[in-house]
């Protein structure tokens, strides 16, 4: 059975996970089409990272005419993460389960326990950065660790500006705080 999607179809939805939109076996063939989005997402990265002349090089989006220059893989990246959204939005929709990489259904309906994991990662990140600052001088130092360590502290120092109040569980109003004492709710 040939698998149609439609544009209009991948529009954003809720931020909740959505009824099922889609029949299964067509969530099932969607996060197949994820699943390979995803590694040539990670392929062009690779790219980029291997060919910074192709680095903010952009052709015109009406045209997939070559332009000569750099191959513009920051433009195929960020192509890449709109349509690997697009793709997760709709297998989410028929029910088919995510890699865990994006996330939990946890994660999908408590933002805060998403951003506990970035902050968990990006510290472990930081940590191993500084390790390696420490433990490198003059040529031997990647040219590019100052940059990255800063980056990750900026991104650390926005995560944690993000409260529970801010990022509640659907459906869930944090908004207004219950004053008890301990052990008055158990009766």
């Amino acid at each position: 059975m040939p698998v149609s999607v439609s544009p209009s179809r991948l529009e954003v939805r809720q931020a909740t996970r959505p009824g099922p939109d889609v029949e299964e076996s067509a969530a099932h063939l969607l996060r197949l089409c994820l699943d390979l989005q995803l590694d040539a997402m990670l392929l062009t990265l690779g790219a980029l990272a291997a060919d910074p002349a192709g680095d903010g090089v952009a052709a015109p989006t009406s045209s997939t005419a070559p332009v000569p220059g750099g191959i513009p893989w920051r433009r195929w990246i960020a192509d890449d993460v709109d349509l690997a959204c697009k793709l997760a939005r709709e297998a989410m929709s028929g029910g088919a389960a995510l890699p865990p990489t994006l996330g939990s259904d946890l994660g999908h309906a408590v933002p805060v326990t998403t951003i506990d994991d970035l902050v968990a990662r990006y510290s472990s990140m930081l940590g191993l950065l500084g390790d390696l600052s420490r433990r490198s001088e003059g040529i031997t130092r990647p040219p590019g660790l100052d940059e990255a360590m800063n980056r990750c502290e900026a991104r650390l120092a926005e995560l944690r500006g993000h409260r529970l109040v801010e990022t509640p569980p659907t459906g869930i109003d944090l908004r207004q705080e219950q004053h008890y004492l301990p052990g008055e709710l158990l009766g």
